[in-house]
């Protein structure tokens, strides 16, 4: 690239290339007219020279629906084509979550009563899962979508789902992935062996009763150790996914390095699950509010090296998850950059009028630059169904 001093360049001027004031960032997109404002931002800085592959060119100000060129083109067919496989599958993640509830709950009441277990059933289960995974890495993308009731299972489902995808972040292999999910299945097996009125309690406990309540990780390892008999490091996770990395949990105080790895995965799963939930004293979040809230825990409850590819994995604005823009439109997160997570893909579900579009229209933030997230929104904003929405975009496709 070549260099422009900046003591040339007057308010009004633009390239046909974007200008830089680094390899990292952009000072002005392409065709996108030099405004007093940046020029004082450079004097302001002591920026005496940017970069450019460009030539001077008429500026003109690129709209949110042009047809994308280059590279932002060759970035949205590919993250499109991961979204449409994703969407077109929606039906079968929604029947294997449920069929995963049915599972768990069955299994669950089995464990805890006098009658034999034949665990390889929670095994077929989270090999089906791995798999899932495996083939399509957003397939999971919907679920906080898909309706089912509150349950322990559901929590559990969502957890392993979320255990699943660090999982592969950390570039697990694929039998580790599915030790992780058997693993995250069974964590919470000594809640049943807890009295039903301090399991299913939705107000404050008393001091006895969380005493009782914090028994549950020794209870289930205990159970899955001399009666169910797993491997050492499946029953690990049920004794210590509710440590803190700072030494703050329980029932042990374990520190950093000294929780298992399979349970420092599945803490991060577990409580950003439980914020996509439902409870008693408040309604459920939006991916976007349970990522923010998790992230301001994570310096205290979480290995920082495991919530920062749990991060880079999910991004602040989830795939999947509904957004507003800037210019009033709605739409959905495709996919997000680790390196600029503020700047993803979106679909447009609603034009800035409240109209549907015509055509898919998929914005790149990255390149649009004039356009941002304000604020996450739930489907209910749109007046339809989740499932409703990913119908019409596979049909335009």
């Amino acid at each position: 690239m070549k260099k422009i001093q900046v003591n040339i360049l007057k308010a009004g001027l633009a390239y046909d290339k974007p200008i830089y004031i680094d390899k990292e960032n952009i000072f002005v997109d392409a065709y996108e007219p030099i405004k007093p404002s940046d020029l004082e931002r450079l004097n302001k800085w002591n920026i005496t020279e940017l970069e450019t592959d460009g030539q001077p060119a008429k500026p003109k100000t690129k709209s949110a629906y042009d047809e994308p060129e280059g590279i932002e083109r060759e970035e949205i067919l590919k993250a499109k084509e991961l979204f449409i496989r994703a969407s077109v599958i929606f039906d079968e993640i929604e029947e294997f979550m449920k069929k995963g509830v049915v599972t768990l709950n069955e299994a669950y009441g089995t464990i805890t009563s006098e009658n034999p277990y034949q665990i390889s059933i929670l095994r077929n289960l989270a090999e089906e899962l791995a798999a899932l995974l495996n083939n399509n890495p957003e397939c999971f993308m919907n679920i906080y979508y898909i309706e089912m009731e509150k349950s322990l299972y559901k929590h559990l489902m969502y957890s392993a789902v979320f255990g699943a995808q660090l999982g592969k972040a950390l570039d697990f292999s694929q039998p580790k992935i599915i030790e992780l999910v058997f693993s995250i299945f069974l964590m919470d097996i000594g809640m049943m062996l807890l009295p039903p009125a301090i399991r299913d309690n939705s107000e404050k406990l008393t001091p006895e009763e969380k005493v009782q309540l914090q028994a549950h990780p020794l209870k289930g390892y205990q159970l899955l150790t001399q009666k169910v008999k797993v491997k050492t490091n499946i029953a690990q996770v049920a004794i210590e996914h509710q440590e803190h990395f700072d030494g703050s949990g329980y029932p042990r105080k374990l520190k950093g390095k000294e929780i298992s790895e399979f349970a420092r995965i599945a803490m991060i799963a577990d409580s950003y699950s439980a914020l996509l939930e439902e409870k008693s004293y408040r309604a459920k979040k939006v991916p976007y509010n349970a990522m923010r809230e998790i992230l301001s825990l994570g310096i205290y409850n979480y290995d920082p090296d495991f919530m920062k590819q749990f991060l880079n994995r999910h991004s602040i604005y989830p795939v999947g998850s509904l957004v507003e823009l800037s210019d009033g439109s709605k739409g959905i997160i495709v996919t997000a950059s680790a390196e600029k997570p503020m700047r993803p893909i979106v679909h447009i579900l609603r034009l800035p009028d409240g109209s549907i579009p015509e055509q898919n229209i998929f914005l790149h933030l990255l390149y649009r630059t004039h356009f941002f997230v304000v604020s996450p929104i739930d489907i209910g904003t749109l007046g339809t169904t989740y499932k409703d929405e990913l119908q019409r975009i596979i049909s335009k496709a």
